[in-house]
């Protein structure tokens, strides 16, 4: 007997293997029930993860939850997009994604979702899921690839965080540095000068108020400057998710700081 899509009646369906299938019209995710081989006790069987996407098996879950009504909104199968293509976009793998999705359920279940763009949840959801984590992403990364400016996605961070009692650690600044430092091809002189103002600048009651993403382009800049590497201003703000005039303007600030 030839399966058929329970949701669009397609004939087309493709076997995702542990007896999850997929509709290729639609794409909706659906089990065909128990799968049963000859036992082979020779046989090694082997397994494959990959990043390529949710799993079959997570995409399930969250489609029978939302059909029978156990999820606080159907908006899931929407943030399970948008957390698709953020993810994707910042090169995050399946266990972020995952518990960026485990997040937002939680969150949806709490009320935080209703009266608020889903989708803007969703990134918010990224982003604690990173944090959690200890994956060096900024606000602004987060950000520049969701409907959501900064400040309000730190908002959201922040009461998802006390809604749902999440355990964030701190993270430095200083974390996020040698990731950018490759994107710029920085020279370990620099990229040790750059940590350097970071750190004074973090032990300093100037750091308050100043987001990540601005502090990290400017340290660099200014180490950049002061080892003659030629990185325009332009360059660095634009790999560190900020502004030129942003980046000039805390640069002139921690010039400041570094000679009181």
């Amino acid at each position: 007997m030839k399966l058929k899509c329970p949701e669009c009646k397609s004939n087309e369906i493709k076997d995702e293997g542990d007896g999850i299938m997929s509709c290729l019209s639609c794409d909706f995710i659906f089990d065909s029930g128990p799968q049963w081989t000859k036992y082979n006790p020779n046989k090694k069987v082997r397994t494959k993860q990959t990043d390529e996407g949710l799993s079959a098996k997570t995409v399930l879950k969250w489609q029978k939850e939302t059909r029978t009504g156990n999820l606080a909104s159907r908006s899931i199968l929407m943030a399970s997009d948008e957390i698709e293509r953020i993810t994707t976009e910042l090169k995050l793998g399946n266990s972020i994604k995952e518990s960026a999705l485990e997040i937002f359920t939680s969150s949806s279940k709490t009320g935080l979702v209703r009266g608020r763009s889903s989708g803007k949840v969703a990134a918010a959801s990224i982003y604690s899921a990173c944090r959690m984590a200890n994956i060096p992403r900024t606000l602004d990364e987060v950000a520049d690839r969701s409907n959501v400016n900064r400040n309000e996605l730190s908002r959201l961070h922040k009461l998802i965080t006390r809604r749902l009692k999440l355990k964030i650690g701190f993270t430095s600044i200083n974390d996020l540095l040698p990731r950018f430092s490759s994107k710029l091809s920085l020279t370990p002189l620099v990229e040790q000068e750059s940590k350097e103002i970071i750190e004074l600048v973090e032990n300093s009651d100037y750091r308050q108020g100043i987001s990540p993403a601005a502090l990290l382009g400017a340290a660099i800049y200014l180490s950049c400057k002061n080892n003659k590497l030629r990185r325009s201003q332009l360059e660095i703000a634009k790999a560190v998710g900020t502004s030129e005039v942003t980046l000039r303007n805390r640069a002139k600030e921690i010039v400041l700081l570094l000679k009181s």
